[in-house]
Parts: C-alpha cells; sequence; structure tokens
C-alpha cells in the first residue's frame, strides 16, 4: 500500500505554515511516494526520513539560514511539532515496470519518493530525471557537495536475494547461450567433413590445410577480435544494469573503432598465412592450401566482428535467443550451401571456404530483418552514431578488452602449444589421433561452461551497474555451484560411453581403446575448466580482466605446460600426461579465483561499477 506523506514547502518559513494549516491533507507543493514493502527500503538522505531527522534539518536550515524574527522562530517551531501523517492512496495505480527492472532493482510497484526541502533542489531534480535502475540505488557525488549534505551508504536498500529466483535467471540466460555457442562451433566440423569426403588424392592434405587455416585464424584473428570485444562484456551488462541503456550503443561504436583498427595487423598476417606457416616448417602442400582457405575467409572477419559484439549488446539486456535462431539459419547456409559448392561444383575445397564465408556474412545481416521486426529492440541502446562520445571511452575500453583479450588467447595458445608437443612424442600418429579426440571432447563440454559463464557474467554485471551487491555475489555463487554440477553429470556420461565417443572421429581400433582410456585422465581437467570459465565470467562482470589474464598466464604457461612435459616425456605418461600436466595448471588457476572471488568487497565492485558507467 502507498502513502502519501505531508512534506515541508518550498522554504522554512512557509514549510511551517502550510504543515500547521493542512497537516492532515498534506502539502499541495510537494508530495512524494513512498514504497511500503515488507523490507524496509531507505530513501535516499535527501528525503525526510523520520521526525526525528526533520527536526534536525529544520533547525539547522533556520538557524543557517539567520532568521531572526520571532515570527520566523515561531514558525520553525510550529514545523518541529508537526507530525506527518501518512494517508492512503487510494486512486494511485502502481506504475508498470519492465520485467527487467523489477528482476533487477526488487521494487515493482513504486517511483523513488522525492521529498525534499529547497536547499537540496538540485538532487530533486537529478533523482526525477535519473534512469530507473539507476535512480533506486545511485547517487550524485557533485550534487550532494552542492547541497551540503552527506549522502548514507546504501548497504541496506536493496533486497534479500532469493536463491529459487536467481537460479531461474541463471538457466533462462545459459541455455540459449549454450546452444548459441554449440551451434557457432558447427562450421569448423562441417567444413573438415566436407573436404573429408571428396573424392580425391588430396584428400588427406584438404583437411590438413583446414585444420591449419582454422587454427592460424582462431589465434591471430578470432582470438583477436573476440578477446578485445570482451570488454563489451563489463560495460554493457554493467550500463543496463545501471539503467543507461544508450550507453550500449556508445559503447558498440567504441568497439567498432577498436576492432576497425585491430583489422588491419589481423588482415595482413592472415593474408601471409602462408609464408608465417613456412617459417614455422609445416609441410609446403598443406601450408598452400592452409593459406587458401584463409585468403577466401577473410572478408567474413569483419562481419564475424560486428556479430560478436552486437551480441554482447543483447546479451546485456538478456535477449538471448534470437543469436540461436540466427545461429541455426548460419549453418543451414552453410551445410546446404556446402554441400552444393563441393560435390555438384568444380569448385571442390574452395567451395566448402565460400560456402562458410557466406555463412559469416549471415550473422549480423540476420539481425536486420529482425531489428525491422521488432524497432523498439535497437532503439532501447541505439541513438545513432554518436563518434566523439565513442571516442573519448576508447581508452576504458582498451583498458579491459587488451586483457581480455589475453585472458582468452593464452588458454588458446596453450592448446595449440600441447597439440605440437603432442607431434613429438613416441608413435605420434596415434598419439595425434587420441588428442584431437580429447579436444573436441573438451571444446563441445567448454561451450556448455561458456553459456553458464556468460550468463553469470551478464547477471553479476547488471547487478553491480544496479547497485545490489548481494544479488551479484549469489549470481556469481549460483554460476560456480551450477558449473560443478554440470560437469559432474557431464563427467558421468563421457565415461560410460568413453569407448563409443571415439568411433565418431577415428575408425582404428587401437586408437579407440587408447582415447577411451586417455578420457579417464579428461575428466578432472573437464571440472577443473568448468569452474574456471564461470569465474572468469565472474571477472568480467566486475570489471578484473587483468587479474583473470595474470591467472591464466600461470595456470597455462608458468604451470600447466611444464608439468605436462614433464609428464609426458619424463613420466612417460603420453598424451594423458600432457592433459594431467594441464589439469594441474587449472587447478591452480582454480584455487586461485576461487580465493580472489571469496575476497570481493561486492560493495566497492558495485561503487567501481558506478563510477566506470558514470
Amino acid at each position: 500500500m502507498g502513502m502519501i506523506l505531508a512534506n515541508v514547502g518550498e522554504d522554512d518559513g512557509s514549510s511551517a505554515g502550510e504543515s500547521g494549516g493542512d497537516s492532515s491533507g498534506g502539502s499541495s507543493g510537494n508530495s512524494g511516494l513512498i514504497r511500503n514493502h515488507a523490507h524496509k527500503i531507505p530513501t535516499p538522505s535527501a528525503a525526510v526520513r523520520t521526525k526525528d531527522q526533520f527536526k534536525r534539518r529544520v533547525t539547522k536550515s533556520a538557524d543557517e539560514s539567520g532568521i531572526a524574527n520571532e515570527k520566523s522562530r515561531r514558525d520553525a517551531k510550529s514545523a518541529r511539532k508537526t507530525k506527518l501523517q501518512p494517508l492512503t492512496l487510494q486512486d494511485a495505480k502502481p506504475k508498470k515496470k519492465s520485467t527487467m527492472t523489477r528482476q533487477l532493482t526488487g521494487y515493482d510497484e513504486w517511483e523513488k519518493p522525492v521529498v525534499v526541502h529547497k536547499p537540496i533542489a538540485k538532487s530533486r531534480r537529478a533523482a526525477e530525471e535519473a534512469p530507473l535502475l539507476q535512480s533506486a540505488h545511485a547517487y550524485d557525488a557533485e550534487t550532494d557537495i552542492e547541497s551540503g549534505i552527506l549522502l548514507e551508504e546504501l548497504d541496506d536498500s536493496e533486497s534479500k536475494p532469493e536463491i529459487k529466483t536467481e537460479l531461474d535467471k541463471l538457466f533462462k540466460l545459459s541455455y540459449p547461450v549454450i546452444f548459441t555457442y554449440v551451434l557457432e562451433f558447427f562450421p569448423e566440423i562441417v567444413s573438415m567433413t566436407l573436404v573429408g569426403h571428396l573424392d580425391s588424392p588430396l584428400t588427406k592434405q584438404y583437411l590438413d590445410g583446414v585444420a591449419l587455416s582454422t587454427m592460424c585464424m582462431n589465434l591471430t584473428a578470432i582470438g583477436v577480435g573476440f578477446g578485445l570485444a570482451t570488454a563489451m562484456d563489463t560495460l554493457c551488462s554493467q550500463a543496463y544494469g545501471a539503467g543507461k541503456p544508450k550507453k550500449l550503443g556508445i559503447y558498440l561504436q567504441s568497439g567498432l573503432i577498436v576492432l576497425g583498427i585491430a583489422m588491419i595487423p589481423v588482415f595482413l598476417i592472415n593474408w601471409y598465412t602462408e609464408a608465417f606457416l613456412l617459417m614455422l616448417g609445416q609441410p609446403a602442400q598443406v601450408v598452400a592450401l592452409a593459406g587458401r582457405f584463409s585468403r577466401i575467409l577473410l572478408p567474413g572477419i569483419p562481419f564475424m566482428f560486428v556479430y560478436e559484439m552486437i551480441k554482447k549488446v543483447m546479451q546485456a539486456q538478456n535477449v538471448v535467443l534470437p543469436m540461436v535462431y540466427i545461429a541455426v539459419f548460419s549453418n543451414v547456409v552453410n551445410l546446404v550451401l556446402g554441400i552444393y559448392l563441393v560435390f555438384y561444383t568444380s569448385l571442390g575445397f574452395d567451395g566448402a571456404a565460400i560456402a562458410r564465408l557466406v555463412s559469416e556474412f549471415v550473422l549480423p545481416l540476420a539481425l536486420v530483418p529482425y531489428y525491422m521486426r521488432n524497432p523498439h529492440i535497437p532503439a532501447e541502446w541505439w541513438s545513432g552514431w554518436q563518434l566523439k562520445e565513442a571516442m573519448h571511452h576508447l581508452g576504458t575500453f582498451l583498458t579491459l578488452g587488451i586483457p581480455g583479450m589475453f585472458m582468452m588467447l593464452l588458454e588458446w595458445w596453450s592448446f595449440e602449444i600441447m597439440a605440437a608437443i603432442v607431434g613429438w612424442l613416441p608413435h605420434s600418429v596415434v598419439s595425434i589421433s587420441v588428442h584431437s579426440v580429447l579436444v573436441n571432447v573438451s571444446t563441445m563440454a567448454f561451450n556448455v561452461f561458456l553459456g553458464i559463464s556468460v550468463a553469470a557474467n551478464v547477471l553479476v554485471g547488471n547487478y553491480s551497474g544496479s547497485n545490489q551487491p548481494n544479488h551479484a555475489k549469489m549470481a556469481s555463487t549460483l554460476g560456480m555451484l551450477l558449473s560443478v554440477s554440470v560437469s559432474a553429470i557431464l563427467a558421468v556420461i563421457i565415461i560410460a560411453t568413453r569407448y563409443y565417443i571415439p568411433e565418431v572421429f577415428i575408425n582404428d581400433a587401437v586408437s579407440i581403446s587408447l582415447t577411451g582410456h586417455a578420457l579417464l585422465f579428461l575428466m578432472p581437467y573437464q571440472m577443473c575448466d568448468a569452474l574456471n570459465a564461470v569465474m572468469q565470467g565472474v571477472f568480467r562482470g566486475t570489471g578484473r580482466l587483468m587479474l583473470g589474464a595474470y591467472i591464466n598466464l600461470i595456470a597455462y604457461f608458468v604451470i600447466g605446460l611444464p608439468c605436462g612435459v614433464y609428464l609426458a616425456f619424463r613420466m612417460d605418461l603420453g598424451v594423458e600426461g600432457m592433459w594431467l600436466g594441464l589439469t594441474v595448471g587449472i587447478f591452480f588457476g582454480c584455487v586461485v579465483s576461487l580465493v580472489k572471488i571469496l575476497e570481493t568487497n561486492w560493495k566497492g565492485m558495485a561503487d567501481a561499477a558506478r563510477v566506470r558507467t558514470s
């Protein structure tokens, strides 16, 4: 039930007169709405909370204003004695909030109360004009200094998070993201499958060429662009939580500038892929095919970058289902067009690359009809080109994006280095086959953990931006617990089918048997990888990407790979030793990350988010 509080007038004298004249009906000049929820929701310090505070403020205002005449003193005394009478608001209807606003603020009925006196009129205007998600929790420090009133901490302004509610949000966000990432992984598999079924004496070289091209583009193009775009994970989720959706469009423009500049070295490196690969001692024929495949795919890289950034803008707003439909459509285009070009035209090997290129064009272009059909969605966050404002945020974007890029690339690089080391093992052909199956299984499982990671990242960022530190803490905890639970379920499934899974990838009986045994060593790595993925999502949501980069550097390169080499060669454990070594490294990373998250000052993270999005 909402209440109307009779409030003071525009100055100290008039407030006393009006309050004395009509204490039951309230002041007609300015009345405020106050929510009366089951839990206590304190108003900003500009509002009159209690009669005692009211007495002190009126007395102070009267003294500082130099009111000397007796009439003014009597008026002030009358104001101090006036009792604020709550009146039941019968006819006012609650203002409808969006689902996101209700979820983030916990306020689903009433506007922020605005009960002020004249010395802080500017604070009232600022509170009325601020976005809903920000106004419920944030404050304007500059205005506070001008008004001369110290604002209180708003720790208790947050409703208590409920596990069931937060878990439901986590599920609803994570499962579409999981499907999206799994679908985005399919084009690589489709390309290799298509060229692998060509009736040609060069089929083996075709497969190696596609694999080598994919590896190079992931490390020198996709990893760079997608890594820099992780800055959007922090900026967009926190800005949307703070009730500033228009900032999402500005951050998108900042990202386009940064990734546009990054495209210059990316283009040059991938155009001359052959030269770099020959320097690394790769077979000339395979290198030529890899270079050809990469050059065909190069025009699709900018489209992939744009798609990734828009995807992060939508994820920050909890809009995730459209990306699933777009990914499905892109895969259909890749498969159908690939079959036609590879097997029904003379393009053959090049046809697989062209089909994949077209499917990459489809990803961002498919958003055009979606936005035309739903114009209210981009209208919420896009206000046109604001390049000057976007340039202003480049420093912040790079401060987050560069560590985010290394956080991603360090993990990717470690896998490629491990693949090269496996090739030096005795019986290298069998070892490579076993290792490739483990990598594919691990990657598919990681896409599941990545979906949970993105969901945790978005919720932590939203809650930090809306100054709800307890909710942010709850989201991070539930994300970690969910990832471990899901990884345990996947571990049981993989163990039960460990001798059937290899048959999907290889047909050699010896390799299948060895792979089935090696999959047992993958399980502890998988558990750690799941937890690590979500904790890195928490780091992105709180803007601590540099911390994540340092942890990955130590986990993979200082501990993981050296331990793997020792176990594989000195202890003669082969492929299993490499994966055990990597498990030791990532376990160390998990321990450090967990300690850092448990030590997190969540209120401090919320304050930092408010500063970042101001």
